[in-house]
């Protein structure tokens, strides 16, 4: 029975750091309507684009430095005092330009595919 206990305890504390990392399915959805409505809505060309995209800024960014960087860039023109705890926080904006770096490239590696339409051979 307490070998049983130890081994789930290892399993749960060893898989949490990975599950801290892990970015949310809320987030997820978010990124993939926002990014469909900026290359012109919801197909399937665009949702393959979005998905790749977001799957490169994942394999680049752990979740907390993206939504440090996320939080900057939102806030960051918010005017008055309550924006000067996001204009002068040279951390979160650190994390801010790693973020636009991410997007850069995933941006550059996942193309934008475009509908191919089928049309019918002719004869000679």
């Amino acid at each position: 029975m307490s070998k049983l206990l130890i081994s789930i305890s290892l399993l749960l504390f060893g898989s949490m750091s990975v599950m801290a990392d892990e970015y949310p399915t809320d987030e997820t959805v978010r990124y993939a309507l926002k990014c469909m409505a900026e290359l012109g809505g919801q197909t399937d060309e665009n949702l393959y684009t979005c998905t790749c995209r977001y799957d490169s800024i994942r394999a680049n960014m752990t979740y907390s430095d993206y939504e440090e960087g996320y939080t900057f860039e939102r806030n960051k023109k918010m005017p008055g005092e309550k924006g000067s705890s996001f204009r002068d926080n040279k951390r979160a904006e650190g994390f801010y330009e790693k973020l636009l770096e991410v997007r850069e490239k995933a941006n550059s590696s996942c193309i934008v595919v475009k509908q191919v339409k089928m049309i019918k051979p002719t004869s000679k």
